[in-house]
């Protein structure tokens, strides 16, 4: 007999890729994990604000990956962390 088990599969999506970064048992687990992944793109779009300083899409990216709720987070159609839950058949 096969019972359901939920998991949290943490990511990035944008334009034209869907990247999984890890999978998890756990919300808590997935939301650290989510952070990070959101950190470091927050961190590469400092990067080109930084370079290119009167480029307000980089502005507008840069205030979006800022949302810490992954829930709420909207940085379409640029790369945007997420959380997606899964019912997986053992």
């Amino acid at each position: 007999m096969s019972r359901k088990i939920k998991v949290y599969v943490v990511g990035h999506s944008g334009p034209e890729h869907n990247s999984i970064e890890s999978i998890h048992k756990t919300y808590k687990g997935a939301l650290k994990a989510w952070d990070i992944v959101r950190i470091d793109l927050l961190e590469k779009a400092k990067y080109f604000f930084e370079k290119y300083k009167n480029d307000e899409m980089w502005q507008r990216i840069v205030n979006n990956l800022s949302c810490e709720d992954p829930e709420k987070i909207n940085n379409s159609p640029h790369e945007t962390p997420y959380i997606s839950e899964w019912d997986l058949e053992e």
